[in-house]
């Protein structure tokens, strides 16, 4: 049986789904701030709930205030040896840099398809920034023990640009500045992301004018608390 569909105007007004990349940021920066941050309009999926999930392990304070809203007392102590990031590999290369900022040793674990992601992209430059690392052949669980010290390092960015984007937010915490070279980067608009959200936390993040080749992340920097309302996704 033929059907046929006439063509008319549609009207009304939609709310598209936050974004969960920019969601994870905020919620890692919300851990490195000084004092309360809310962020509103979260989408509470898979990849949000591991953030929150490490962001408590490493010493967070985290209140559901409504089934969209998050309020957040940052501090890095950890209660935890171990940060869980299920399957997500934003949340693995978000927090494997942040988890190297302290002087503990900590394990990264994750589950299902992720245990077979290749993850060596992460371990030279972590250790090329002091950081000790223990890994089981380049694959999750990887164990970090910090501090980052900063420097000058070179990262593959081919690949993905996530890793990039976790040492951009842990490197400003680090004693000293870094200059950080990044070779074939991908993903560009997401690295535009992160140094969105760093500034909207009160930091900088600066790199060359024309392309994402170099950066320098000034050491020392302190995040602000903010309250923000998640993007929506593109």
């Amino acid at each position: 049986m033929d059907k046929y569909v006439s063509a008319g105007s549609v009207k009304g007004i939609i709310t598209p789904p936050s974004s969960k990349s920019y969601a994870q940021r905020a919620i890692a920066l919300s851990l490195l701030a000084e004092g309360r941050s809310i962020l509103r309009n979260i989408e509470f999926c898979k990849d949000t709930r591991s953030a929150v999930s490490c962001i408590e392990a490493l010493g967070a304070k985290v209140e559901h205030l409504d089934d969209s809203t998050l309020a957040i007392v940052g501090g890095l102590n950890p209660t935890s040896n171990t940060l869980h990031v299920g399957e997500s590999g934003l949340a693995t290369r978000l927090f494997t840099p942040i988890a190297s900022l302290c002087h503990r040793p900590l394990t990264i674990q994750g589950e299902g398809t992720l245990l077979y992601r290749p993850m060596e992209m992460m371990i030279e430059p972590l250790r090329g920034l002091g950081v000790t690392v223990r890994d089981g052949g380049g694959y999750l669980p990887i164990e970090v023990q910090g501090p980052i010290h900063g420097g000058e390092i070179t990262v593959d960015g081919s690949v993905s640009s996530q890793f990039i984007t976790g040492l951009l937010l842990a490197l400003p915490l680090a004693e000293q500045d870094t200059t950080l070279h990044v070779t074939k980067a991908v993903s560009t608009p997401y690295i535009d992301m992160t140094i969105d959200t760093a500034r909207r936390f009160g930091v900088e993040i600066m790199h060359n004018e024309g392309d994402y080749t170099e950066f320098f992340i000034e050491g020392g920097q302190k995040y602000e608390a903010v309250d923000i309302e998640i993007e929506g996704d593109w």
